[in-house]
């Protein structure tokens, strides 16, 4: 009489090679690719405060001209993000998000300041950024 262990032992190691290949396929649980970033969101507060810089700088700006005015009105900027990270990385990630802000809240401020600095948006007059 045959024993049939040696069948089952070769049935068995087949069966656990092949389940040992399944999970070679692309289902690996690592990802490949980094997830997407995503916009940060600049506070209500922080906006607020960048209107007041703005509204607050016109008349100096003015006074300097717009070649000189869009120096100093760089070097607002910076401060402002220097003291909010968030606003820092928003501008990093999207430099239209202070035009898109300031429309939204202060967009009397914002038109004033496009003309004192003579450019047709606040992203344009970004320098360093």
């Amino acid at each position: 009489m045959r024993s049939t262990a040696p069948r089952y032992g070769l049935v068995l190691v087949l069966a656990a090679a092949a389940l040992g290949l399944t999970g070679c396929g692309k289902e690996s649980g690592y990802e490949t690719e980094p997830p997407a970033p995503t916009e940060p969101t600049i506070s209500q507060a922080s906006v607020d405060e960048l209107c007041g810089i703005l509204g607050g700088q016109r008349g100096t700006w003015r006074a300097l001209g717009p070649e000189v005015a869009r120096v100093a009105f760089t070097g607002a900027m910076k401060l402002w993000t220097v003291q909010d990270t968030v606003a820092n990385a928003a501008l990093s990630y999207n430099r239209d998000v202070v035009d898109t802000v300031t429309d939204r809240t202060c967009p009397v401020i914002r038109a004033d300041t496009l003309a004192v600095l003579a450019v047709p948006t606040l992203r344009t007059a970004l320098g360093g950024f």
